[in-house]
C-alpha cells in the first residue's frame, strides 16, 4: 500500500519534507509494513541495508552496541546511512504496536538517479543521520532527563500539534539505557520534576506544566 495526503503524518513526514511536491514520488515507493509488536526486531543488526524506515504507528528504537542509540517518532525518516559493509549498524526495535513505512534503497536509488530533489534531500538527511551520535551522557541526571523530554515534547509538536503531553511507551531501563543512567535514577529524576511543578506523570508518559523550566 502506497502513502498520499491522506495520512495523518504527511504533513511532517521528512520523506516528502511535508508534502513539497518536488519530492512526491517517494510516495510511489512506499511500503506499509507491521504491525510489529514490543520487542520485535524490524531490523536485526549487521542484516544488509536494503531499506529506509520512518514510523507510521507507534515508536521504535535504534539498539546497538548494548544500548539504545535513538528512539524514533511518527514522520522521522532513518535507517537512511549505509557503511562501507553495506550492512545496517543497528538493530530497529518496535516499543509496543508499531507500524513502518518502508522504503526499498533500489526504488529510492532508481529515484534519485531520476529526480536530483530528491537526490539532495536524501543526501541532507544521510549526513543528518551521519553527523548524529548516540545521546551523550553529559551534565547531571537531571539535566539530562530534561533534555530528552524536552527534544521529545518539540519532535512530537511536529506531527501532532501544540500538546503538553509526551508519551513514554518506552522502559525506563530503556530511557536509563540512552541516557547513560540505571532505570532507578530516571524514575528519581521525573519525581524530582513532578515535585518542581514542571511536569504530571501518567501512566503512559507526562504532561508537560511548565514548558519554560523545562527548557532552562
Amino acid at each position: 500500500m502506497h502513502c498520499s495526503a491522506s495520512c495523518r503524518h504527511a504533513g511532517a513526514c521528512e520523506a516528502t519534507r511535508g508534502g513539497d511536491d518536488k519530492l512526491l514520488e517517494m510516495r510511489g515507493v512506499v511500503e506499509r509494513v507491521g504491525p510489529f509488536f514490543e520487542g520485535d526486531r524490524l531490523v536485526q543488526p549487521e542484516a544488509p541495508h536494503r531499506a529506509a524506515f520512518a514510523v507510521l504507528s507507534g515508536l521504535a528504537m535504534s539498539v546497538g552496541g548494548g544500548r539504545v542509540l535513538a528512539f524514533h517518532l511518527p514522520g522521522e525518516l532513518f535507517a537512511l546511512d549505509v557503511a562501507r559493509s553495506q550492512n545496517h549498524g543497528a538493530s530497529v526495535v518496535a516499543v509496543g504496536k508499531t507500524w513502518f513505512c518502508r522504503f526499498p534503497r533500489a526504488a529510492t536509488d532508481a529515484l534519485c538517479e531520476d529526480n536530483e530533489d530528491i537526490a539532495r534531500h536524501l543526501r541532507t538527511l544521510r549526513r543528518r543521520e551521519r553527523g548524529k551520535t548516540p545521546h551523550a551522557a553529559e551534565g547531571s541526571a537531571i539535566e539530562r532527563v530534561r533534555v530528552f523530554l524536552a527534544d521529545l515534547l518539540e519532535r512530537r509538536r511536529r506531527t501532532e500539534g501544540p500538546s503538553p503531553f509526551v508519551p513514554l511507551p518506552m522502559s525506563r531501563d530503556d530511557i536509563g539505557s540512552y541516557l547513560g543512567m540505571s532505570p532507578a535514577t530516571v524514575t528519581r529524576m521525573l519525581a524530582k520534576l513532578r515535585a518542581e511543578g514542571v511536569l504530571a506523570i501518567r501512566v503512559d508518559g507526562v504532561d508537560v506544566l511548565d514548558e519554560a523550566s523545562l527548557l532552562r
